[in-house]
């Protein structure tokens, strides 16, 4: 399929992201997982666009009467296909061939279910019935676990990181660090834990399985093991984003009061810094981790009233007001943050605490 591939003009519809789910199962309680058997093939291909699936085998020429895996706009035909088989019901969410359902009730559960069971049987997608699961008050969904109580990473995720043999090569580090970023809204500070094992897939750099790799490698181990459960995002509790700048990376956590004076975590993020942003002095870093998490966060911050609270007391001046004598660049970033609500704290001596712990 490559030579059709290049000639196909690929359709654009909207995949929802894992933040999207989790921003709709607020206040959801009953859940059941729908698969749909045999993923693509379940599309017909119209007689016109069969020829260019043609392929060779030993017994001649063979061609695809359903849409298979491997023609580039499968999976975004494929997804807004049954976007919009559903889309009139509004009870749950599909991503690929998986169908996510959730309710707040056990009799509104009910409901949806028989809802979108009589839509698909008149549609005619089918589902593969072992892999579907009903009536559910958790659910395993693509690597992460929903319950009423929030969200846990899959311990099967949690399995493959924490079983991880001693890593020998870069490709087996890259493998590493795919598995513990994608978990990553789970471990506060990853990209600055994980700096000395980054260092080892630079090009160039000569391999060494270093104290500091090794260690690095067992903090993450570590971390990952840890069964806390980030709660959902709801819009209208008090929210504070807790930030924290080190000479590696970006480290910041978003927080919702549960209960008068008691914050939960919703979700925790972390990036390295660029060889240039290294380079930065320390209010600048400090200035930059704000304005990168109130980007990484800005499906929840947009339009939202919240606090940032940090350890650097100097910006907190800079930020009420930002005088004419600020560095450029923290001027420049201040005008990007401008469609924000928030007011900047200082707060000493707990950040550290805050952001490496849930």
């Amino acid at each position: 399929m490559r030579l059709p591939n290049k000639a196909i003009k690929r359709e654009r519809h909207i995949t929802p992201t894992m933040d999207d789910i989790i921003a709709d199962l607020n206040g959801a309680q009953w859940f059941s997982k729908l698969d749909l058997n045999a993923g693509y093939h379940q599309l017909e291909l119209e007689p016109d666009s069969r020829n260019i699936t043609t392929f060779s085998t030993h017994v001649g020429l063979r061609r695809y009467k359903r849409l298979s895996f491997g023609v580039s706009s499968a999976a975004e035909v494929f997804q807004n296909v049954i976007r919009e088989t559903l889309s009139r019901l509004q009870v749950g969410i599909n991503l690929s061939d998986d169908i996510l359902l959730y309710s707040k009730t056990r009799e509104e559960h009910h409901r949806h279910l028989r809802a979108t069971l009589q839509r698909l049987s008149e549609a005619g997608p089918t589902l593969h019935k072992k892999k579907c699961a009903f009536y559910q008050t958790s659910v395993e969904f693509f690597g992460y676990v929903f319950s009423k109580n929030g969200l846990q990473v899959d311990p099967c995720k949690a399995d493959a990181i924490r079983q991880a043999p001693i890593l020998k090569n870069t490709t087996e580090v890259r493998s590493f660090l795919g598995m513990a970023t994608y978990c990553g809204r789970f471990i506060p500070q990853l990209a600055t834990m994980a700096e000395p094992l980054t260092q080892l897939t630079k090009t160039g750099h000569r391999w060494e399985w270093s104290p500091m790799a090794d260690k690095a490698f067992a903090d993450i181990k570590t971390a990952i093991l840890d069964k806390s459960t980030m709660a959902y995002f709801n819009p209208h509790r008090r929210t504070e984003v807790v930030v924290d700048a080190s000479p590696v990376g970006l480290g910041a956590v978003l927080l919702q009061e549960q209960n008068p004076e008691e914050w939960v975590p919703v979700a925790y993020a972390s990036r390295a810094l660029s060889s240039v942003e290294t380079r930065y002095a320390q209010i600048e870093r400090e200035a930059l981790v704000i304005r990168w998490a109130c980007k990484h966060f800005h499906l929840y911050l947009y339009g939202q009233e919240f606090r940032v609270v940090m350890d650097h007391q100097p910006l907190v001046a800079l930020f009420a007001g930002c005088p004419r004598l600020a560095p450029p660049r923290i001027e420049r970033w201040t005008v990007l943050l401008q469609p924000y609500r928030f007011t900047v704290f200082y707060r000493p001596g707990v950040i550290i605490c805050l952001v490496t712990r849930p």
